[in-house]
């Protein structure tokens, strides 16, 4: 009985440990986060392809990883939960001065 418990326990814990595994390991479609009034909300508006590169350039800065499908940038699911930290990202990204003084420090390419 007790070795039973035990199979169990383990396949459980091996279970969610996978799980775990996999849910981070998702890649989500990147949106714009948008402040507006007191919450931040996501942007109903398409990214045009000036923000995308933009956005690529700022996760470049902050090492966050991100895919390319289909002209769409897929960011990690765990990344993209956090709300805060998306509309810090989204607000550097529309911030032509911060893209430019990074790009003047060598942390970020020209762009063409």
């Amino acid at each position: 009985m007790q070795k039973t418990i035990l199979n169990l326990s383990l396949s459980l814990v091996l279970l969610l440990t996978l799980t775990v595994a996999c849910t981070s390991n998702q890649y989500v479609l990147y949106r714009p986060v948008i402040r507006s009034q007191e919450e931040l909300v996501v942007s109903d508006s398409a990214v045009n392809s000036e923000h995308r590169e933009n956005i690529k350039q700022v996760f470049d800065f902050y090492s966050v990883p991100y895919r390319e499908e289909n002209g769409q940038i897929l960011i990690p699911a765990d990344v993209w939960r956090d709300r805060e930290l998306m509309w810090n990202y989204t607000t550097k990204a529309n911030d032509p001065e911060w893209l430019r003084q990074q790009e003047k420090d060598g942390w970020l390419k020209s762009t063409p």
